[in-house]
């Protein structure tokens, strides 16, 4: 069965943007930019405003839902069926320290599939203990705890094809040696309930073993003198550590603590789930132990046996704390996992990946889960809606474009522009009249919003200081040491943020338009002026003079005339003015290219100066993309058409054309770069 669905997805850079996702059987088949209004490529499902993820990855799944997988290892397929209405698509059954007949009835329980089975897949057993630390076994029982010896060895790689990972203490005599044997079988090693030192543990890291479990639980704390296991944990690169975020197992502090010193890349999210999560209040098991699960499941002596959290709820509170963007939880919550297992099918929205997938609204509450190409969980009816099925409403930001000749205002939520209101503006008129037209715009908008409106975000032409909220020049409108915001008024009871209108109309196309997945994009917006920016992921570039601007001052013919005086709406309105004593705007010019040889005439001159500009800013800067923006951009074809191989033809010899295209929000980009701006400033990523 192959299926189509719109939902946000993360682009790369923190943020995220709108686009389509098509899954044939078990596989994703494609990855694109747009929403549910592309007519040639119809949505089954819409979810957007929901953000669609790779499936979560769980490797330390005790139990849940009444069932304990180490005394009743055939439940992990009952399990695995409830964890996909938590966005689990994957998890490692775990076996805590036990008697080698559990561990053997978990080796057969494994490879019985159940025929129809459409729950989270098991990845292979994670076989925590027999080869822990008695002085740190935690729950588990210390009589069960045994040495390393030839057994062991010989039990774990005999049955490598069912296990995913195994949990060893490094200061095990034998430890090193059994780290080696278990990683030439293919199985992955991490390091617990240990008291190792680091000597110890680098040693262990040497030898094969590539993760940590559940980091600071059952180890030795770390000491100035002798960091120890958590020391190395932390600090060893190449190497992967497990976290519970229950806000039992961890404080939030140290959570921090992890987050600042490893990062993204090193961490991966576990429940550490018993039988109790998902489960009424009670007395349930963990392997042999009996646990009083009300608020948090204890043993007897009052210590921690497990959790009782989703993974959702702990991917919840990880971010909160941390504030880790939706690439980074991307990261912790699925890629890493996969990584650490070598599991090249999972772990990401791309082409060629197992359709695991969980759809999540901003609280990272699963709205509905894919596993294995189908659809294992869906929240509600509502959560995926037909394609033009109207949207409830939500938190909003408003947007605002001020050009040189019209500003325009709009809602915007992160994945619709609502309607785009536009007013002139003009060197006749003072500044002061704008704004407060501006103003009235947005009472307008702010009044007549269906939901809450966090901000406004202002794109401001010329040269602007955004932190005093000033326009200090803007020559198209005749500006000088304009206040913005004290014009609009700063009194409209949410956060007002302004910055430069080519700077937000990139923004927007960077990170939710048609550089996403590019790693670098010259952004050209064409206007009242002509101006530039370079995005990279390292930062971007105005030019070398550091304006904008410089782009549309560059000498396109002997008589060395401006690009910006050829080529921008302003320039072919005048120059068509001139030739026929008609008055036009640009749009009307390109209109009527076809039945009028004047404005045939100016509009060819115009597409050659553009096109001779990007080819030197294409050299220049050499961009992997290159993304057309601003009101001549709507000229869309009549653009395109002739500017792209004009273009190639300028550059060919020293380099490969980029792709040329238009802007994916068209001449609206700066007011959707204003709003993420003012969402980023104000409110900071969700």
């Amino acid at each position: 069965m192959t299926f189509r669905f719109a939902a946000m997805l993360p682009n790369g850079r923190g943020g995220l943007y709108r686009g389509r996702v098509t899954v044939g059987g078990d596989r994703i088949l494609d990855v694109a930019l747009g929403g549910p209004e592309v007519a040639d490529e119809p949505v089954d499902v819409d979810f957007t405003p929901h953000v669609a993820l790779p499936g979560f990855i769980d490797l330390q799944v005790n139990g849940a839902f009444g069932h304990d997988i180490t005394t009743d290892p055939a439940s992990l397929w009952t399990i695995g069926e409830k964890l996909t209405r938590h966005g689990v698509t994957a998890f490692a059954p775990t076996i805590i320290t036990s008697p080698g007949r559990r561990r053997q009835a978990a080796y057969d329980a494994i490879g019985r599939r159940p025929a129809g089975y459409a729950g989270a897949e098991p990845v292979g057993l994670h076989i925590e203990g027999p080869a822990l630390s008695g002085n740190y076994a935690g729950t588990h029982p210390p009589d069960s705890i045994t040495a390393v010896g030839d057994s062991l060895v010989t039990e774990l790689a005999g049955a490598a094809g069912g296990i995913a990972l195994v949990t060893v203490a490094p200061e095990l005599d034998g430890g090193p040696a059994l780290i080696e044997h278990l990683t030439a079988a293919g199985i992955v090693v991490s390091l617990g309930h240990s008291g190792a030192t680091a000597a110890q543990t680098d040693a262990a890291v040497d030898a094969g073993a590539t993760a940590f479990t559940h980091l600071f639980n059952a180890m030795a704390p770390l000491h100035h003198r002798e960091v120890g296991i958590v020391g190395v944990a932390l600090l060893r690169a190449g190497t992967w550590l497990s976290l519970i975020p229950d806000g039992r197992h961890l404080s939030d502090d140290a959570i921090e603590l992890v987050w600042r010193i490893a990062g993204a890349r090193r961490i991966f999210l576990v429940t550490d789930s018993m039988a109790g999560a998902g489960a009424p209040p009670g007395v349930y098991r963990i392997g042999e132990t009996s646990v009083n699960c009300d608020d948090a499941p204890r043993h007897d002596s009052g210590g921690l046996a497990g959790s009782l959290i989703t993974f959702a709820e702990g991917a919840r509170r990880f971010r909160r704390r941390t504030g880790a963007t939706w690439d980074e939880m991307t990261l912790v919550t699925s890629a890493n996992a996969a990584a650490l297992l070598g599991d090249r099918g999972r772990g990401e929205l791309a082409a060629g990946r197992r359709a695991d997938i969980v759809i999540v609204d901003a609280d990272l509450e699963p709205v509905a889960t894919v596993t294995g190409g189908s659809v294992s969980y869906l929240r509600h009816q509502r959560a995926g809606r037909p394609a033009r099925a109207r949207r409830p409403a939500g938190r909003s930001i408003v947007g605002v474009d001020i050009g040189g000749t019209f500003f325009k205002a709009a809602l915007f939520d992160g994945t619709r522009l609502g309607k785009v209101h536009r007013r002139t503006t003009g060197r006749d008129r003072p500044a002061a009249e704008v704004l407060s037209e501006v103003r009235r715009v947005v009472d307008e908008l702010l009044g007549n919003a269906a939901g809450e409106v966090a901000g406004v975000g202002i794109a401001c032409p010329g040269v602007v200081d955004a932190d005093a909220g000033t326009v200090i020049e803007a020559t198209n409108l005749g500006w000088r040491a304009v206040d913005v915001i004290a014009g609009v008024g700063d009194d409209l009871g949410v956060p007002v943020a302004i910055e430069h209108d080519v700077y937000l109309g990139a923004v927007a196309e960077w990170e939710g338009g048609g550089g996403v997945g590019h790693e670098s994009m010259l952004y050209v917006s064409v206007g009242t002026g002509v101006a530039a920016r370079l995005f990279t992921p390292t930062g971007t570039y105005r030019g070398h003079l550091d304006l904008a601007g410089e782009l549309g001052l560059m000498a396109i013919d002997g008589d060395a005339r401006a690009l910006e005086s050829v080529a921008s709406a302003r320039a072919i309105s005048d120059a068509y003015f001139l030739l026929t004593g008609r008055r036009a705007t640009a749009e009307s010019i390109v209109a009527s290219a076809d039945a009028d040889p004047a404005a045939a005439g100016v509009w060819a001159t115009g597409i050659e100066a553009l096109a001779r500009g990007i080819a030197a800013a294409v050299l220049l800067q050499d961009p992997e993309l290159v993304v057309i923006g601003g009101g001549v951009s709507n000229a869309g074809s009549e653009l395109l058409d002739p500017l792209r191989p004009r273009v190639a033809e300028l550059v060919v010899s020293l380099r490969e054309p980029p792709p040329i295209v238009r802007a994916s929000y068209g001449p609206h980009s700066g007011v959707v770069g204003a709003a993420i701006h003012a969402a980023r400033v104000h409110i900071g990523r969700r």
